[in-house]
């Protein structure tokens, strides 16, 4: 039974018996479920501390100042429902299988006989009205006011800190419970959320957001944002790596606090959180004030420290051997790390990490092994704008392109298209990865107008990371098909030779970039500066003999073009690309030496092998002069239908215009028409390099004469039999020709 003291009224009758306005008297039978005693605590807490009546029934803390104040309450309830519905006002609402969760938890705290059926304690709840239900749907409830007296009278009868306690390990379970569904209703969390916080157990707030991400902040806005904004000193202590987490959290806050009426959207949250969490985001850090008077060591025995610790210190980890270069060392930190508990996510995210480490270490099918071992569930659990699931399939994209294995790659960037829906958090994780297969599968394509518009979102992005050293070696490619004047493919190259150094000099990258340079440099023509920096790429790299046999055919050896063809093509270090280049190679070297027959069949295997790795480039890169006998000779072979289809845009192309093999044909004849075929590439000894660099500084004969310790009639017969060798007559004839073939800087002195 209820006491008579303790009469339940309707807000209309709240509203008569102290003349209250109309929004008050409801405001006030919301908070003290309409318990006369309750509501008049309230209404004299009015008086004593000059705080509007809303303001005081809107909040746990103020309703516990009224509360405080009064001993006018008496809700006669047996002692074991007094305490469940003490723990039933630790929750910010409750559905029946939460209220089970709370007060079986409770439970193991209490002696036997206070314990009871938990669907009867409820009920009896219900009944007695001590605990309320809102509108249709929404969870119960212990109104405001009746929570702060239930609490207390629950801190009363449980001693040395029982409450306390059973708070802290309520606060415990539901972050379980939390980790445990990987993908929470809003119920659970709100809890979970409110518990952690009031109990101060910040380590239990990281568990929490390591299990949502930052998705948490736009799909649980009233919670999520609450709890993590102006976070106390004492929780930073504890838990550093939750100031940013704070910092965001406070200005999304203030963000949306700043909205006026009808003003924002339904995505505001998430468009807010994705500019703070963007790659370049600029913003101040929150500022996080001492607590006065908090001097908690709140720190732990590495031994009990939990997975979210756990967590940070592999990821740490992984960051400080991946800023070394060792991507390798760093891959098996995180694939051997094992998530405790059920911490889903945090094991996914470190999977993730792993494997774009395992891409870094040139080690695609690591990182492919790694990903697949998380992208069913990341796509099954994905959340609007969260990072993973863009991220998964992106790297998976470019780890299965660098593996060779292009038609996945295409599958891959099909279906990031489907999950490419901005604005996301953290969107650096992933961005560069899809930018740099784009680009790849688009040159492969030959789809060039979508290549320059990938190249300047890269260029314009804010962080490609380690991928930047793609974007030179893929301007290279692009302006190599494209430059139709020798001047026009010089000046591509000295512009992008300014930005190259921005790479990340790893042993690979460097020696990817010199390779790139390498190319260019045939393709202008400058062979002796190309067999120069040839001899920095040493390891057992296909694209070392590639370079090597194209750098023959663009002098003329085309003898040795083809030795060095068929020797490396079944060497283990060359892949399918490379061996798709070497056959175009010596398919336009036979030409050059008069076997048509020959070259027509290894022209015919070369489109065979570019079917099998899906891109054109190994046809383009032939030199024009050859290339176009050579189309023309195989344009009836069936193999183009097949070609075609490799010309198909992957994304919008050049290439899609009639979709005919003659249409195909005629193009691959026009690109790269300004890139050198065959250079009259003399070869000079040290005293003709002496000579020519003479030349360049601008001596005459008798400067010359008296630095060489030579008789002026001898340096004049050294100078014609070098301008023999050039192909020139005259000293400023001499200097151009040798900047042309790479024997001078071609900036000049």
């Amino acid at each position: 039974m209820i006491d008579q003291a303790a009469r339940r009224l309707t807000a209309a009758q709240l509203q008569d018996q102290f003349d209250l306005a109309e929004d008050e008297a409801a405001a006030l039978q919301s908070a003290s479920g309409g318990w006369v005693s309750f509501a008049r605590a309230a209404v004299d807490a009015v008086e004593s501390s000059g705080r509007a009546l809303s303001e005081l029934v809107s909040s746990a803390a103020l309703a516990d100042f009224v509360v405080a104040h009064s001993d006018e309450f008496s809700l006669s309830l047996s002692p074991a429902d007094q305490r469940a519905l003490g723990v039933l006002s630790l929750l910010d609402g409750f559905d029946d299988d939460m209220a089970a969760v709370a007060l079986e938890v409770a439970f193991e705290q209490w002696p036997e006989h206070l314990r009871a059926d938990v669907p009867t304690v409820l009920l009896r709840l219900q009944i007695s009205g001590a605990v309320t239900s809102g509108a249709a749907g929404t969870p119960w409830h212990v109104p405001v006011l009746v929570a702060a007296w239930a609490r207390r009278a629950l801190a009363e009868s449980t001693p040395n800190g029982e409450s306390a306690t059973a708070e802290s390990a309520l606060a415990e379970s539901l972050t379980a419970q939390v980790e445990l569904v990987g993908t929470p209703d809003a119920l659970l969390l709100d809890n979970a959320l409110v518990l952690a916080r009031r109990t101060r157990r910040w380590r239990l707030l990281d568990r929490i957001f390591l299990t949502c991400g930052y998705p948490l902040f736009y799909l649980f806005p009233r919670s999520g944002i609450a709890t993590f904004a102006r976070l106390p000193a004492s929780a930073l202590r504890a838990v550093p790596e939750l100031e940013e987490i704070t910092t965001v959290a406070t200005i999304v806050q203030e963000t949306l606090l700043s909205f006026g009426p009808g003003e924002g959207s339904p995505d505001s949250a998430r468009i807010c959180v994705a500019r703070l969490t963007a790659p370049g985001a600029s913003h101040t850090e929150y500022a996080v004030q001492p607590d006065q008077g908090d001097s908690e060591d709140e720190s732990q025995p590495i031994e009990e420290i939990g997975t979210s610790m756990r967590f940070h210190t592999v990821m740490n980890e992984m960051a400080r051997l991946g800023g070394a270069g060792e991507h390798r060392t760093a891959a098996e930190s995180g694939a051997s790390w094992i998530a405790g508990g059920v911490a889903r996510r945090s094991h996914r995210v470190v999977r993730l990490q792993a494997s774009i480490h395992s891409v870094l270490a040139e080690e695609p099918g690591r990182a492919l092994a790694l990903l697949r071992s998380i992208e069913d569930e990341v796509k099954a659990e994905a959340a609007p704008g969260d990072f993973l699931p863009p991220a998964v399939i992106a790297w998976s994209a470019l780890a299965s392109y660098l593996a060779g294995d292009q038609e996945r790659a295409d599958a891959e960037l099909a279906e990031f298209a489907l999950f490419d829906d901005p604005p996301f958090v953290q969107e650096q994780t992933f961005r560069p990865a899809a930018l740099v297969v784009q680009a790849y599968r688009s040159l492969d394509a030959l789809n060039l107008a979508d290549v320059e518009a990938v190249v300047r979102r890269m260029r314009d992005y804010p962080d490609m990371g380690e991928l930047w050293y793609h974007v030179p070696i893929i301007e290279r490619k692009l302006f190599q098909l494209t430059a139709t004047t020798r001047s026009a493919l010089l000046r591509s190259e000295e512009s992008i030779e300014v930005h190259a150094h921005r790479a990340a000099a790893t042993d690979r990258r460097i020696e990817s970039l010199a390779a790139s340079r390498i190319g260019m440099l045939i393709s202008l023509g400058q062979l002796h500066r190309a067999e120069s920096l040839l001899e920095s790429i040493t390891g057992p790299y296909g694209i070392g003999q590639v370079l090597q046999a194209r750098g023959e055919l663009a002098a003329g050896r085309n003898g040795a073009a083809v030795r060095i063809a068929e020797a490396q093509y079944y060497e283990n270090h060359i892949c399918t690309r490379d061996r798709a280049e070497l056959t175009g190679i010596k398919a336009a070297a036979l030409l050059r030496l008069g076997d048509r027959e020959e070259a027509l069949n290894s022209f015919a295997e070369l489109l065979e092998l570019s079917v099998l790795v899906g891109s054109l480039l190994p046809v383009v890169q032939m030199p024009i002069i050859e290339r176009r006998e050579l189309l023309r000779a195989s344009a009836d072979r069936l193999v183009w239908q097949k070609i075609t289809r490799i010309a198909s845009p992957v994304s919008g192309g050049d290439l899609s215009s009639g979709g005919t093999p003659e249409s195909l044909i005629a193009r691959l004849g026009e690109l790269g028409a300004a890139v050198a075929g065959v250079v009259d590439f003399p070869t000079l000894g040290h005293r003709e390099m002496v000579l020519l660099e003479s030349l360049e500084r601008g001596a005459s004969v008798a400067d010359i004469a008296r630095d060489l310790m030579l008789v002026q009639g001898t340096v004049k017969n050294n100078l014609s039999s070098l301008y023999r060798k050039l192909g020139v007559n005259s000293r400023d004839a001499a200097v151009a020709r040798a900047r042309t073939l790479g024997y001078l800087d071609a900036g000049g002195a």
